[in-house]
């Protein structure tokens, strides 16, 4: 897979994330600032940090979305897929991405 298409991925993903979280606080918090992410390229992955704290991770090489267990370690199983039809977005939520069932 080349990389400008993780990259484009990576990109939709963290623009859903930002969409996902800032609808939840407008709709149920109209009065709180809108949190502020951002986008972090790390060696193996990516990190999305919201507030200045980790949201979630995406792995470089293959796609996967996984939640944050600390600032600099993500879980150990995957949420999603960037590359699955729903961009990885299936499973987060306005503060992450939704522990394991």
């Amino acid at each position: 897979m080349p990389s400008n298409d993780i990259h484009t991925a990576v990109r939709s993903f963290f623009e859903g994330c930002q969409r996902i979280s800032t609808e939840y606080m407008e709709r149920n918090y109209p009065s709180l600032t809108k949190p502020v992410f951002e986008l972090q390229e790390l060696q193996i992955r990516y990190r999305i940090l919201r507030d200045r704290s980790a949201f979630a991770f995406v792995d470089k090489a293959t796609g996967d979305v996984l939640k944050a267990a600390s600032w600099s370690k993500p879980a150990k199983h995957a949420r999603g897929n960037v590359f699955d039809t729903h961009n990885g977005l299936a499973k987060i939520g306005p503060y992450g991405p939704a522990y394991l069932r």
